[in-house]
């Protein structure tokens, strides 16, 4: 195998020619391996039967190790001797370079073993590796009460004397206005019952809905309601809860606020349901500096403590109805812009503490990836990474559809999920040729068609940063850090 590489058979002829090293101006038009190995002349030497070895000291000890300077054709059999067989156990570089240097030896080794270990499909699945990604937040502001409103299921919790396990959220975007049901489950025809009798019989019908991907939002029955009313459905990513954060984060504080009431076996939380929302809408939000009950009805309701003290002697005496409905009308847009101008100042806040730290990734239509499956990787001997996948198509900033196989379902994923295939294609694509170049031709010239799918995710009056723009470099309190003016005269 030494005589027919076309590396190590060169040096084994200069070693039959000299007895001293070649001069430089000899290795000219040799190829690079050939060179690296002459600098090592003095440790070379063939043994009798005309193989080339490499005499070193162990790293460890002081000993001297005789390495065989391992030609091409067997290079992959020892990479995979020493990192993919069970005796080996996939370890890392550093711990595979030191297992093949005690008893191989070829130029470019360290190179090619870092290659190895990052193309391993094995370790791909089972390591962190590059980790999940982290991309901008794309901010999605709206204009008005019930543009937009969440819908989630928080349970089970312990079963009450009515019979309750579960808690519907109802949450507006704009006003911060939140409603919670109990109910006994959380199937399709539950949820719509509540949400229609409930919430749109007493508010109206919102614009949008937004939900997780659980089966009773993307059932049928909810997809007619939702089409029935002229109302535009959408849904997180799987296993990506943030773009739903606002109920999410709610639900936080209504376990809070239902434990501190409880009793002992704390199964009467549906009785405190109402007092405690109650006092959640009386209270100040953070991100519109108003209460919920101001931006929804324009005046903050009577507590009980009020009403028996009564109001203030200064208070305005009723005047006409006509000049109090022009009155309120014009105080509820005063509150709504004052409402919508904190907003774009908590979503720039709530932007600029999420960016810290960001790993943004793109990927080309056709490209393959690994998955991050949460249900895989919290068992134990388990497989975090999954695929690879194909990518299908570029929904929006944030969002891809891949697909595993050609007769697969495709899976809608956010980008951080997603972390590219170094080694070798799996397969052959199934993707058109042309469908490919048409994708890769658009996507530097146009954005606009990319944002069709993802009317949801991307608010055109909102300044939303491009996924390759470069990352700003922060201090480890998040401020941004200035380049260096040079003076210039």
């Amino acid at each position: 195998m030494q005589q027919t590489d076309p590396v190590i058979n060169k040096v084994l002829h200069l070693k039959e020619e000299n007895t001293t090293k070649p001069p430089r101006h000899k290795l000219s038009g040799f190829e690079m391996g050939v060179k690296i190995l002459c600098t090592m002349w003095d440790s070379l030497y063939v043994d009798s039967g005309g193989i080339l070895h490499r005499k070193t000291q162990s790293p460890t000890t002081s000993d001297e190790i005789i390495q065989l300077v391992v030609p091409t054709e067997i290079r992959k059999q020892i990479l995979d001797h020493f990192h993919n067989n069970r005796l080996a156990g996939h370890l890392g570089r550093e711990k595979t370079l030191s297992l093949i240097k005690k008893k191989y030896f070829w130029p470019g080794m360290s190179k090619d073993i870092r290659l190895w270990c990052q193309k391993c499909d094995m370790c791909a699945k089972l390591k962190p590796g590059p980790g999940k990604g982290k991309s901008p937040l794309v901010s999605n502001l709206v204009n008005g009460p019930l543009d937009r409103i969440a819908i989630d299921i928080m349970g089970p919790l312990p079963e009450t004397r009515e019979g309750n396990l579960y808690i519907m959220v109802v949450g507006d975007y704009f006003t911060k206005w939140k409603e919670a049901y109990a109910i006994p489950n959380h199937n399709a025809l539950t949820v719509a019952d509540k949400l229609v009798n409930e919430f749109i019989c007493r508010f109206g019908v919102p614009k949008t809905i937004h939900t997780d991907q659980g089966r009773e939002f993307e059932s049928e029955l909810f997809s007619n309601l939702c089409s029935l009313l002229n109302i535009e459905k959408t849904r997180t990513a799987p296993y990506r809860p943030y773009s739903d954060g606002m109920v999410e984060r709610f639900n936080r504080s209504l376990q809070t606020m239902l434990s501190s009431f409880v009793n002992d076996n704390r199964n009467d939380w549906d009785e405190h349901l109402p007092y405690v929302l109650m006092g959640y809408r009386a209270s100040v939000h953070e991100s519109t500096k108003c209460s919920p009950n101001l931006l929804m009805f324009g005046r903050e309701v009577q507590f009980p403590l009020d009403v028996s003290v009564g109001y203030p002697p200064c208070s305005p005496e009723p005047v006409c109805p006509t000049f109090y409905v022009e009155w309120l009308k014009q105080a509820m847009r005063n509150a709504h812009q004052f409402a919508f101008e904190h907003l774009k100042v908590a979503a720039t806040r709530q932007k600029k503490y999420y960016d810290r730290g960001l790993k943004p990734r793109t990927y080309k239509i056709g490209q393959w990836v690994w998955r991050w499956y949460p249900p895989t990787a919290n068992k134990n001997l388990d497989q975090g990474w999954t695929g690879p996948y194909l990518v299908i198509k570029k929904m929006g900033y944030v969002n891809y559809q891949i697909q595993k196989s050609e007769n697969s379902p495709i899976v809608n994923v956010h980008v951080d999920h997603l972390k590219p295939h170094e080694g070798d294609c799996p397969r052959t694509s199934w993707l058109r040729t042309s469908v490919i170049d048409d994708t890769a031709s658009d996507s530097g010239s146009s954005n606009s068609e990319q944002l069709e799918d993802v009317p949801d995710l991307v608010d055109v009056s909102f300044p939303v940063p491009a996924p390759d723009s470069p990352v700003p470099q922060r201090t480890r309190t998040g401020r941004v850090v200035k380049p260096r003016e040079i003076y210039s005269p």
